[in-house]
């Protein structure tokens, strides 16, 4: 007598989820300059900051411009503490992770990273600038070569 053999083809043995990865709910759009810019400009808006600069005018010319997104605003003494960390906090909901958090002197940096980005948040509390404060949050693209001269003026120094 011959041996009996059962053969099935595909219907329900497998659970469909493990044989296809699932599809992304949110296509991948590419994490640009002016993607980092429109983030750290609506960060900064619906943080409590004021209008800010992201001109890297009067700077060294050259190729980091192109991946480099600044920012910059003076927010009222009073507020500015409390802008900065909710600007922060707004980022981290963005998915920006923190990497570093520290204070030097009158200086709170917070750096954060996403997507081949690094941002480095800037709180400046001297009390002997006047009513304002400066904040600033500036985005660098992983392997941007920056000249020397601005590099301290962008990077975390810790």
């Amino acid at each position: 007598m011959a041996g009996l053999m059962t053969m099935t083809a595909g219907c329900g043995l497998m659970d469909e989820s493990e044989s296809t990865p699932a599809a992304s709910r949110e296509p991948i759009v590419p994490f640009t300059r002016d993607t980092v810019a429109g983030e750290i400009e609506a960060v900064a808006r619906n943080g409590g900051l004021p209008d800010g600069d992201t001109s890297t005018d009067g700077l060294p010319k050259g190729a980091w411009h192109t991946c480099v997104a600044p920012w910059w605003g003076e927010a009222p003494a009073a507020g500015a503490a409390d802008a900065f960390d909710t600007a922060v906090r707004k980022l981290r909901q963005q998915d920006w992770e923190i990497v570093s958090s520290h204070a030097e002197q009158d200086v709170t940096y917070r750096t954060l990273a996403k997507r081949g980005w690094k941002l480095y948040a800037r709180h400046y509390t001297t009390e002997t600038a006047g009513p304002e404060q400066l904040v600033s949050l500036t985005a660098v693209e992983d392997g941007c070569e920056l000249p020397e001269d601005i590099r301290g003026g962008y990077e975390d120094p810790a």
